[in-house]
């Protein structure tokens, strides 16, 4: 876990490219776009972290806002 949501970087690299993937979808809603969506989803849901977590729905949501593309804050150098 490398920064201060708790989240485990690979986690949180997973949401933001699910983000990325809906913005994908969202402006070209093309079969390719709509699976690459699908993909990140089933990566998401089977992740390790989750096996470690009390409450899912509520690590998910704020997994979300921790890995929002507003919200998200660049690495201390």
């Amino acid at each position: 876990m490398s920064d201060s949501s708790g989240f485990p970087e690979d986690l949180l690299a997973l949401q933001r490219r699910w983000y990325a993937a809906e913005t994908a979808w969202s402006a070209d809603p093309t079969e390719e776009n709509r699976f690459a969506l699908t993909e990140i989803g089933a990566e998401l849901h089977a992740h390790p972290h989750w096996a470690k977590t009390g409450n899912r729905h509520e690590a998910l949501m704020k997994l979300k806002k921790a890995a929002r593309p507003d919200t998200a804050q660049e690495p201390a150098v």
